[in-house]
């Protein structure tokens, strides 16, 4: 009993030294011996693990694209495996960097924060991408984000947590979700100060998720647009998959980019419409849902998933939407989608019927009854419910 009550003084202890320090990592220009860094975070200990594995071959495949003085290197966690640490490169290929003598839980605050540490002493550059490969349900569904590791009951991360982790790290020139329904407000603005972009979906993605071995060159530049366009432009009816020669068929993918540094006047300028629209408790008829756009209805028969541009044109008046519209398109400039059917029906995806007023990123609009109150109750542990004036409506 002791031994274990001095186990947990040491762990608590970490994390307090671990948080009282934000900038622990300071790279000097010195040290910096990488142009860039992509750093691949796979949370595959889960029905994703075939997937994972099938991404680290698709950027061998692209690795002949890697600038320069350039690294990818490759968190992976699998089921049925201990994790491991590649680098891959143009000149040497794919090399183990580390492997782990057990299992951890790639879904733990500490680790994630310990392993991205490692990786960046070990690895120091002028600039640093992040992309996370995991299922994930947004901002919501009891908070659980980005996982599970099914190897630790099922654990997932949150975002604010992930925020909390991030914010001890050096800033990213971009985060990078190739994970469903990621693309939010509540999210992009959760994580503006740790990124420069924030790029992602608010739909499901096909399972195969991002073509690899096509953008291995952007996600080391950063190339925020090369990494939304080579992904999108990748998936027309059907393709060949690059690993494994089949045949597959997905007729698109929904993303856009968030650009963090425009976040703080978005969230401003929504919160002007939103304390007033939506004061006393008001939320939206059933007329005006059916006709903004939705992401999906799986989790609700009242989705969490609208998109915020076609949202808040339906919502408010033409004068007052175009002036909320200027303001929307500095904070999402990259947004694409394919029309129809975009992804698998598992999660119930609707078409795009509002391409004019298409968005790209999700937002969540309170209503009063058992599944709302729970996700009531979620979106106020996120800076977005204040930023957007949320906190004025009596919600």
């Amino acid at each position: 009993m002791k031994k274990r009550f001095l186990y947990i003084v040491l762990f608590v202890g970490a994390i307090f030294a671990l948080s009282a320090c934000s900038d622990s990592i300071d790279l000097d220009d010195e040290q910096n011996s990488y142009e860039s860094i992509a750093i691949v975070y796979w949370m595959g200990d889960n029905s994703l693990s075939s997937w994972a594995e099938e991404d680290v071959k698709e950027l061998v495949l692209g690795m002949d694209n890697i600038p320069t003085n350039s690294k990818i290197v490759i968190y992976a966690d699998k089921e049925n495996a201990f994790p491991v640490i590649y680098q891959l490169d143009a000149d040497n290929g794919l090399k183990i960097w580390k492997e782990y003598a057990q299992e951890e839980d790639c879904t733990d605050s500490l680790t994630l924060l310990t392993n991205l540490k490692d990786i960046i002493t070990n690895f120091p550059a002028k600039s640093y991408g992040l992309t996370f490969g995991a299922h994930g349900s947004g901002w919501t569904w009891q908070r659980r984000a980005l996982g599970p590791d099914n190897s630790h009951s099922g654990k997932w991360l949150n975002i604010p947590t992930l925020r909390g982790v991030l914010e001890q790290l050096p800033h990213f020139s971009y985060i990078f979700f190739d994970v469903c329904f990621m693309q939010s407000a509540e999210v992009a603005f959760e994580l503006r100060k740790v990124a420069d972009w924030v790029i992602s979906s608010p739909a499901e993605i096909p399972n195969p998720g991002a073509p690899y071995h096509l953008i291995t060159e952007a996600l080391c530049k950063g190339d925020v647009y090369g990494i939304v366009n080579g992904y999108d432009s990748y998936y027309p009816r059907s393709y060949k998959n690059p690993v494994t020669q089949n045949e597959q068929y997905f007729e698109g993918v929904v993303l856009s980019a968030a650009k963090c540094s425009e976040m703080d006047s978005f969230a401003a300028t929504t919160n002007r419409f939103i304390k007033n629209t939506f004061a006393n408790r008001q939320t939206i008829s059933g007329n005006t849902a059916s006709r903004i756009q939705k992401y999906s209805s799986y989790f609700s028969s009242y989705t969490y998933c609208y998109d915020v541009n076609s949202a808040m044109y339906n919502i408010l008046p033409a004068e007052d939407y175009s002036s909320w519209a200027e303001e929307f398109e500095k904070a999402v400039p990259l947004r694409t989608s394919k029309t129809g059917n975009w992804t698998a029906t598992y999660c119930d995806n609707p078409t795009i019927y509002d391409s004019e007023h298409f968005g790209g990123i999700s937002m969540y609009i309170p209503k009063d009854d058992y599944d709302g109150n729970i996700k009531n109750a979620d979106l106020k542990r996120f800076q977005w419910y204040k930023a957007a004036g949320w906190d004025q409506t009596g919600w």
